[in-house]
């Protein structure tokens, strides 16, 4: 029989990375009853990532600060860029003040995840959502400890948050995610391992490989503090052409490349390498519903370009939070009560994540267009800092693209008319 909990929760949150901790601990401390669902047995656990905190996270989620102090940090204030030609230029902040503060995923998950627990009303670890239905009086989700072992378990909250990554079961249970995913996700492919195995001379820099050879796509280096991140993501169609089933070995693959450039010296440790998804189409279309909204990776909220996303979770969880907190105040838990949740996220990161998608889509699709804006920014400091601080955060879409319609596009326009009128004049 399956086991069925007596208490109505004011909100059940389905998944305890940034996106769901930040709004559990939102929530608790404004006296909600908060019920915290989480497929893990138990924390901390191992979620592959980047691990980048952009410097905009600690104004405008303050409480980054604090957490920061509880874990190994590498704050970075340098970064290296590279384009497929191999032309590539470093950018440091002019004021040696940090852009990036690189974390392991399983240190800073468990640091949101004690914040957060020390604030809900019950947590149930191990649970895997399997089903979810809306009544007019709340939400029962109904959940299983694993295939192997369906200890059924059912909760009721008056609404429900999913924040359960880019494979969201709430997405799909609820309707907001629809019909083949192919085509939305890249992979990310990395390796987190200690230096005494695997290193870099380079650990005072974020390393930018903006677009590999057609067999990887993107690369990056992320040193940590006592680790080294380091990966390359994949477009989907090439994934399931030719890395799927050997994507190990494409991994050691890039690793020696890495090590032949002078960027890594040591071993690769497979079993260290991790593969996961990653949204590149944007933020979904609605997300939300009736009794349901979505935040984080399982709406979409990832930066395409720059593939950031632990910044976007926390921010969507905090305004999820807000609109949960004013449907509380109202009674009221319809879609046209919690469309307040995508307005509000549309006017503050909405547009980054929409443009982001933009300007991944024309790069990583002409190598030649990333070679020829790396050359730019090499002799263009102006250029140079935008485009590091738009993959960075704090610089925006509006100020990168004016840069260049005033400065690169004219440059661009009369190299073409001289080059032409010089073919003419030597024919």
């Amino acid at each position: 029989m399956p086991h069925t909990s007596s208490t109505l929760f004011d909100v059940a949150i389905v998944g305890a990375g940034p996106a769901g901790c930040t709004a559990a601990a939102r929530l608790g401390d404004a006296g909600l009853r908060v019920l915290l669902l989480e497929k893990a047995k138990a924390f901390p656990r191992e979620k592959p990532c980047g691990g980048g905190i952009t410097a905009r996270a600690l104004t405008r989620l303050p409480f980054t600060r604090d957490l920061l102090r509880e874990v190994p940090v590498n704050a970075l204030s340098k970064m290296y860029v590279e384009s497929p030609d191999g032309t590539g230029f470093e950018y440091a902040d002019p004021h040696g003040d940090p852009i990036l503060y690189l974390v392991r995923r399983i240190d800073w998950d468990a640091a949101l995840f004690r914040r957060a627990g020390a604030r809900v009303s019950e947590l149930a670890m191990g649970a895997i959502v399997t089903g979810m239905v809306t009544d007019p009086d709340g939400v029962t989700l109904t959940c299983a400890s694993s295939s192997e072992n369906p200890d059924v378990r059912t909760f009721r909250a008056r609404v429900v948050l999913g924040a359960d990554s880019a494979n969201s079961v709430i997405a799909r249970l609820s309707g907001l995610r629809t019909g083949e995913v192919h085509g939305q996700f890249a992979v990310d492919m990395m390796e987190e391992t200690p230096y005494t195995q695997l290193d870099t001379p380079h650990r005072d820099r974020v390393t930018l490989l903006l677009s590999l050879p057609s067999s990887y796509g993107y690369g990056y280096i992320f040193p940590k503090q006592n680790h080294i991140n380091l990966g390359f993501g994949s477009g989907p169609d090439y994934f399931v052409e030719h890395v799927r089933g050997r994507a190990k070995q494409h991994h050691l693959g890039f690793v020696e490349q890495m090590k032949a450039r002078g960027f890594a010296t040591g071993e690769s440790h497979p079993e260290n390498y991790r593969a996961f998804p990653i949204p590149i189409s944007g933020p979904l279309d609605s997300t939300y519903a009736d009794r349901v909204l979505l935040a984080g990776d399982a709406a979409g909220m990832v930066n395409a370009f720059s593939a950031e996303g632990i910044y976007f979770a926390m921010v969507s969880g905090d305004l999820a939070a807000d609109a949960i907190l004013a449907a509380h105040r109202a009674n009221r838990f319809d879609a046209r009560q919690l469309a307040s949740y995508q307005a509000a996220w549309e006017r503050e990161i909405g547009p980054e994540l929409r443009h982001s998608v933009a300007i991944q889509r024309r790069l990583f699709t002409e190598p030649g267009r990333v070679n020829s804006l790396v050359r730019r920014a090499t002799a263009d400091p102006e250029l140079k800092s935008l485009l590091c601080g738009y993959s960075m955060g704090f610089s925006t879409y509006e100020q990168l693209r004016s840069h260049m319609a005033r400065v690169v596009m004219p440059q661009w326009v009369w190299g073409k008319v001289t080059s032409k009128a010089r073919a003419l004049v030597g024919a």
